[in-house]
């Protein structure tokens, strides 16, 4: 029996018009969940006069796999058109669910063998489903296309949405030079640690101590089920021949200002303003463009020495607004949106474990601050400066794929401010009763996610009316979609489709009661979040 794995290439970019924009980036494919390497593609995106926007995909080739050998499936052209488009200040959402031919490619490679023609020429058209967004001068697109009985999700950019190199399969060499010494390691690409060489601080000369120890390396150790071959293994160290150093890795960059363990002078921080970047090109921080629930990493932990009144490792992700921000931390930030902290590791027998730990914004929520950049840190231990005492048997924390996750269920559904019977998140679909016209208006459906959007469309039937709730994720991967069947009911005749986004913050109030648009201002303010809480917060 044959099995088939798939990567996808798009041989030829989406096609360009005089008015289409081009968008460089990488671009994934997965079959039934199955992901691909990633590839460089340009796509180009036409903004139309009457309808929105066009989207067409060129020469569409899918690269089959049996035993060691790798053959081509020509697939077409597929053409997008009259995608609906929303605009949020310096963001546009598409959005488009079709069901399309596919037309002959033009790459003379495969001409007379594209696939795709021959699918539609009975009749039958192909579904696909495409969701995406233009954030400045980048597009990120997530399109689904069942072809052939297989679901093929194909995602191109990273939108801000996720962590670079969050399967830690790609690494380089990092170096640093102290006088006539030379410390070489690997250190995974978009992540630092004191391999990068490029810590600072008044006493960064003592990174060449946790350099001597590799602090971070390539491991083949890999999480159960995982598609890579590679995670990232962190030591810890001996710093001037006594003193115990945690190993210490994170998107930012790493300070080290003093000899006390303690001092929140050793940190780990972030600042959008700063032009520096790492001996690969990368800089020290992590964009972040969305409003993720959790943070979920895999690692495996244990002490060379074990230590049963420290016996923690630490894993801390901080949503800034990009200013400056370090962790721990050595004041008040008012620059932070959410934390997601787990510092409470156990080792359970050097034995992979999966933690999924959530985003705490309620605690955070008076800051006001908007989500721009993410600074992730792990250390092998949670208490600086307890670690192993033994170099030759240091402390250690492998960790493989983390990524970062974005709700897409109902946390609540009401009709006319009544809890469905039987609500569950799970379950899709509902047969309701009712007499009332019912608008938009009259459905309250709150998201389980922070930033997912939930699209509310109503219309009559034979019976009554069919409401359809449609929730996607923040990072426009995925979508599940609510249906109440209401037999007896009415439309008012005039419904809107609506579009709110998850359980974030609805409206503001001041003191008085007054709607705001922000808290900008010092004083008392009450948050209503759109799953109907109300919270009290002081601004400073």
């Amino acid at each position: 029996m044959k099995r088939f794995f798939t990567s996808l290439l798009a041989t030829a970019a989406f096609a360009v018009s005089s008015m289409a924009t081009d968008y460089k980036d990488m671009m994934t494919v997965s079959l039934d969940g199955n992901p691909t390497t990633p590839t460089e593609t340009t796509i180009s995106v036409e903004k139309t006069d009457d309808s929105g926007y066009t989207l067409s995909l060129k020469n569409f080739v899918l690269y089959m796999t049996t035993g060691d050998q790798v053959f081509p499936m020509p697939v077409g052209t597929i053409v997008l058109e009259n995608v609906e488009a929303v605009t949020k200040g310096d963001v546009t959402t598409l959005k488009t669910s079709q069901d399309i031919e596919i037309a002959e490619g033009d790459d003379p490679t495969y001409e007379g063998s594209w696939i795709g023609p021959g699918l539609s020429a009975g009749g039958d058209l192909i579904p696909v489903n495409m969701t995406g967004e233009i954030r400045g001068d980048k597009f990120y697109t997530v399109i689904n296309i069942n072809f052939m009985g297989m679901n093929i999700d194909v995602v191109f950019g990273n939108g801000g949405y996720q962590i670079e190199n969050s399967g830690f399969e790609n690494f380089h060499t990092a170096t640093y030079v102290d006088g006539k010494n030379k410390y070489t390691s690997d250190e995974p690409n978009a992540w630092h640690s004191f391999n990068s060489g490029i810590a600072t601080g008044s006493l960064s000369f003592l990174t060449k101590y946790a350099l001597q120890n590799g602090n971070t390396s390539v491991s083949d150790d890999v999480r159960p089920g995982s598609t890579g071959t590679k995670s990232v293994a962190i030591k810890s160290s001996i710093v001037m021949g006594f003193q115990p150093a945690n190993g210490t890795m994170t998107t930012g960059r790493l300070q080290a200002g003093s000899t006390t363990a303690t001092d929140a002078a050793n940190c780990s921080f972030l600042d959008m303003s700063s032009t520096d970047t790492d001996g690969n090109g990368d800089p020290f921080y992590t964009v972040l463009n969305g409003r993720p629930d959790a943070l979920s990493v895999w690692v495996k932990y244990k002490q060379g020495q074990v230590n049963e009144q420290y016996p923690y490792a630490t894993v801390s992700a901080v949503i800034t607004d990009g200013t400056r921000y370090q962790d721990p931390e050595d004041k008040a930030y008012t620059n932070v949106v959410a934390k997601a902290q787990d510092k409470t590791i156990e080792s359970k027998g050097f034995e992979w474990q999966n933690l999924v730990i959530p985003f705490d914004y309620t605690s955070y929520a008076s800051n006001d601050a908007q989500a721009k950049a993410l600074l992730v840190t792990i250390s092998t231990n949670a208490q600086p400066g307890v670690g192993s005492r033994d170099a030759e048997n240091p402390d250690m924390i492998i960790v493989d794929d983390i990524s970062l996750v974005y709700n897409s269920h109902l946390a609540s559904l009401k009709v006319k401010g009544t809890e469905v019977e039987g609500f569950d998140k799970n379950v899709l679909s509902y047969d309701l009763k009712g007499e009332d016209a019912i608008s938009v208006d009259d459905i309250e459906a709150v998201s389980d996610g922070q930033g997912a959007y939930v699209t509310k469309a109503i219309e009559g039937t034979d019976k009554g009316v069919k409401v359809t709730i449609t929730v996607t994720s923040n990072d426009l991967k995925t979508t599940n979609v609510y249906t109440l069947n209401i037999e007896g009911a009415t439309t008012t005749g005039i419904n809107k489709v609506e579009t709110t986004t998850g359980k974030g913050t609805a409206a503001i109030y001041n003191v008085n009661g007054q709607r705001v648009d922000n808290m900008s201002q010092k004083g008392l303010y009450i948050i209503r979040q759109a799953d109907g809480k109300t919270v009290k917060v002081l601004k400073k």
